[in-house]
């Protein structure tokens, strides 16, 4: 995988090898920063579930003052390591489980990518999303990766529908602050 645009384009970006992780695929992570093109430059972002973290990545690449990388694996926090250190720009990586980092985090973000194992249930996802919401900078995003198949949740209050788009597998849903 590598970095689609920006000061790194090209770089590679590291996956870990496990069947549980799937890194969000090059034609969906391009969607996405083409809906968010304008809102990315300058902007805090918090990466959530990073796996390897490209869409952090992708995000330092195209302009973004800082990115906090949450994640609780060993072995993902190995590569993420291991990507970063190609890079000369600002972050931070917490290792933590994304429920006690929403619990706990003083920071706020202008745009959250929140992209869990597609495994987690429909409630857990949905409550960690409500969560976001008293993180979100105002006019801020939250981008939602899902699997098509998931149990769909109703739109939550405080949030308004950016986008919705599936690509194959992959349901992407752009959440706007009210």
């Amino acid at each position: 995988m590598r970095v689609l645009a920006g000061k790194y384009k090209s770089k590679l970006i590291q996956t870990i090898d496990d069947p549980l992780t799937r890194p969000m695929m090059s034609k969906v992570r391009e969607s996405v920063f083409n809906s968010l093109q304008f809102n990315i430059e300058n902007k805090n972002i918090l990466d959530l579930y990073a796996g390897s973290g490209s869409l952090g990545i992708e995000s330092l690449s195209r302009g973004a003052n800082f990115v906090t990388f949450v994640e609780n694996s060993n072995n993902c926090i190995n590569i993420l390591k291991q990507n970063l250190s190609h890079f000369e720009i600002n972050y931070k990586i917490t290792k933590s489980s994304v429920d006690k980092f929403l619990d706990t985090s003083l920071n706020t973000y202008d745009i959250v990518f929140y992209d869990p194992p597609f495994k987690i249930e429909t409630e857990i996802v949905k409550n960690e999303i409500i969560k976001i919401y008293n993180l979100l900078n105002k006019e801020g995003f939250v981008v939602v990766h899902r699997h098509t198949a998931s149990k769909e949740f109703e739109t939550l209050k405080n949030y308004k529908i950016h986008k919705e788009k599936n690509f194959g597998q992959s349901n992407i849903l752009i959440l706007s602050k009210l």
